[in-house]
Order: structure tokens, then sequence, then C-alpha cells
């Protein structure tokens, strides 16, 4: 049976279902992973089948709507939700079309957040009622559904409280998401003689669709009000990183030098002025008499390198982490799961989307401060930031969590479930036997 993997989104989105991929090979499952051309690079050496979508990723980013709307998450998420929905409609296309033909040519497909509506489509039955032509699960990396939780959901309005005014906001941005992602759905549904999605069936499809939230459960608290179909996970990590992700020379160099410097990145979120936050970070660092690595990113972090400080490139975390005191950054699902197994404190600053929630998941942790919002970032807070960080308290805090989400099992734990599945002995709701 081949499984079809889709990595829609950036290298967070694609870097955990490598690890699920790799577990299914070993348990005798044919496996492809779609994701965007230039991402091709976080499948290779895996043994997993790479099908390069017909469009990169990183270069819109760095210009043109992506990174105009990216940007403006500094500013206002309105503006924010606009400008991504353009980006969505501007790749519908391709996007439908690639995934059409590898959905067609697979056994199965697991789909993520950017891809759920559209494979919905592809795979909806001729007639009302019936069930999907082909298995389909749902994997996430964040607490996206509905519910009255807040440290159980993405968005909440009442983040360290249990009401139902989070049921409700929560709802509302599964709306808003809806309308964000659907232009590839839409297309799909108009071509085939469907109607329009509307969000009730939306919520009622991911609602019995069997789902695979990868967060751990020490730092995801689990909800009773989570739907049935939904089974949690540890974060799904290559168990052979090391084996093949190495650090660069000049980097490796650099750490084996001196004391383990503070990471500074902020992945693939752009920064209006990049210059002056580098600036700034540079001046902290110095002022706290410790080392740095700054990371350029799709910030443009450029940072000259001497004997305290280190400009960087793209770097595996699980390697780096482990060897730096505090990780700064945005807050991405991808980071801050890697900064935890690391082991290390972390400063947060949450840009745009499921970040704050991450960033105010590791303060509530006891593994960082409260986290800094990109529009509020000055050097004086990062500073303030920074010595929480590096507290002994926070020291110890870290190392314990990152103990205790070692141990878990993610990856294998997601492969067991989608077996389970796909072989119709997955208890309770969401079981199926394929046809």
């Amino acid at each position: 049976m081949r499984i079809l993997l889709l990595g829609m989104g950036s290298r967070g989105d694609v870097q955990p279902l490598v690890a699920l991929g790799q577990r299914l090979r070993r348990m005798g499952y044919a496996v492809s992973l779609a994701a965007p051309a230039d991402l091709g690079h976080v499948v290779a050496g895996s043994g997993v089948d790479f099908e390069p979508l017909s469009f990169d990723l990183e270069g819109p980013l760095r210009e043109g709507l992506g990174r105009d709307s990216l940007r403006g998450s500094a500013r206002t998420q309105v503006r924010e939700a606009r400008l991504m929905r353009e980006v969505m409609a501007g790749t519908a296309e391709a996007l439908a079309d690639d995934v059409g033909r590898l959905v067609e040519s697979a056994d199965a497909v697991v789909s993520g957040a950017l891809t759920f509506d559209l494979v919905d489509a592809l795979l909806a039955p001729a007639h009302r009622g019936g069930r999907p032509t082909k298995p389909h699960l749902y994997a996430v990396f964040a607490p996206v559904w509905p519910s009255a939780h807040g440290d159980s959901v993405a968005l909440a309005l009442r983040p360290r409280a249990t009401s139902w005014v989070n049921h409700a906001w929560s709802s509302l941005a599964g709306r808003v998401a809806l309308d964000l992602f659907r232009p590839a759905g839409d297309l799909v549904r108009e071509r085939r003689g469907l109607p329009r999605q509307r969000f009730r069936r939306y919520t009622a499809a991911a609602e019995r669709t069997p789902t695979l939230l990868a967060a751990s459960p020490g730092v995801v608290p689990p909800a009773a009000d989570w739907p049935p179909a939904l089974r949690q996970t540890g974060y799904w990590v290559r168990d052979d990183p090391g084996s093949v992700a190495s650090l660069d020379p000049e980097l490796e160099a650099f750490l084996a030098a001196g004391d383990p410097p503070v990471f500074v990145g902020f992945g693939s979120m752009p920064t209006p002025d990049p210059a002056g936050v580098t600036r700034d970070v540079l001046a902290v660092l110095d002022g706290l008499g410790v080392r740095g690595v700054v990371s350029e990113g799709l910030a443009g972090l450029t940072a000259d390198t001497t004997d305290r400080v280190l400009g960087i490139g793209p770097a595996p975390h699980d390697v780096l982490f482990p060897r730096c005191s505090v990780v700064v950054h945005h807050g991405g699902a991808g980071t801050t799961a890697a900064a935890v197994r690391a082991g290390v404190p972390q400063v947060v600053v949450p840009h745009a989307a499921d970040q704050p929630y991450w960033g105010r998941r590791m303060a509530d942790l006891g593994v960082a401060p409260p986290p800094v919002a990109r529009k509020d970032l000055t050097a004086a807070r990062l500073q303030r930031a920074l010595e929480v960080a590096l507290s002994p308290g926070a020291r110890a805090t870290a190392y314990a969590l990152g103990e205790r989400v070692r141990a878990e099992d993610g990856a294998g734990d997601a492969a067991r479930l989608v077996d389970a599945y796909l072989t119709g002995t997955a208890p309770g709701p969401g079981r199926r036997r394929p046809s």
C-alpha cells in the first residue's frame, strides 16, 4: 500500500512528516512525501520518496505577496489574513493539479492543515453521506480544534481559563481558516460539479476524519472536548538526525571555542527592519556578555562574524539547539518542539497564527519568560527576557521538560495509529477498513 504524505507549508510542516514516513516504511508501507520543490533537501537521505510540487516556497516568501503577508503579522492580523488568502489563491491551480495527480496514484492520504479541504474535495463520494473514496487521515502540529480549555487550543481569548468564550472564538478562527485555505478545494469542487463547501460540512468532515496531533501531551494538555477522532502523540522526530545532518565546520568551530551561545533566529518570518533587529540583538548580547549565533532565515538577520558572534544560514535545529544556552525564536510549532527537546530555555517572539500560543505555553511551563510580540520587540524587552531565560531556574526546568519529552516516541506512536486505521484495528471512532 502506498501512502501519500502532504507537506504543504514551511519546513516545519514537512520535517515531522519525514519522521512519520520513515516509521511507516519500516512497517512495510511504500511512502511518498509531497512538498514545495525547494524543500526537497528536508526529505533527502530519509528513504522516503520525494514528490516535488510544481512551485517553490522560500522564493515567494522572500519577495512579493508572501513577504508582505508575513510581514503584515507584525502589524495587524486582519491584513495578514487577507494577504495570506491571496497567496493561497495564487497557488490554487498548481496545488490542485499536483495533489490531484498524486492522490490518484496513492492508496491512502495524510493531509495537513493547508491541504485538508483540498483532499476532502478530491476524495468526496459521488453522493452525499458516502465515505471518502480512499482512506484519509489528518495530521496537525498545533491544537486547532475549538475548545473551552485555553491551554489546549491555539487561539483563545482567555488562554489560562476554561470558558465558552474560548470555544466560540476558536470556532470563529476555524471559519477564518477555511476562508484562507479553501481556494484549491473550491476549484476541485467546481471542476467536479460539487457545491461549494459550507463551514458546517467542513467541521463535520474534520471531526470524523482520523486525526493525529503531533505535539507532546507534556506541552499541550489533552482537552476533554476534543473530537473523538483525535489521537495525540508526542512530537514526530527522526531518530537518526545525527546521521544525516551535521553542522557547518565554521559553526562547529565556533561552538567548540567557548561557552554555549544564545541562538537567535525567526525562521520563515520576515521582518520589516532586519538591520534594526540585528543591531538590537547584538547590543543585548554584548551587554549581557554572552556569545551568540544569529540565523539569517527569511528575516534577513545578517550579523558580521566576530569572536563573540557568528552569523549562519540554515542549520539543523535538532543538532544545534542542545549546544546552545537559550533559543530565541518566532514560536513556530517545529522550532518550539526542537527547543523543548533540546532541554534549553527559550525566548519566544511570536509573529502570527499559533505562535503566541506556543509562547504562552513555554512561559506557563517555566522554560521561558512571557512572550514578546514581534511588534513590541525592543532591545530593553529582549534583554529582560534573556535575563530570565539565562537564570538557573529556567535552565533546570527546561532540562527536566526536555528529558520527559525525549522519552516519548511520537513518530512511532503515530505510525502505529495509521497502521491500525488502515488495517481496521483502530478502536473507537474513525475506524475503517479499506475497500
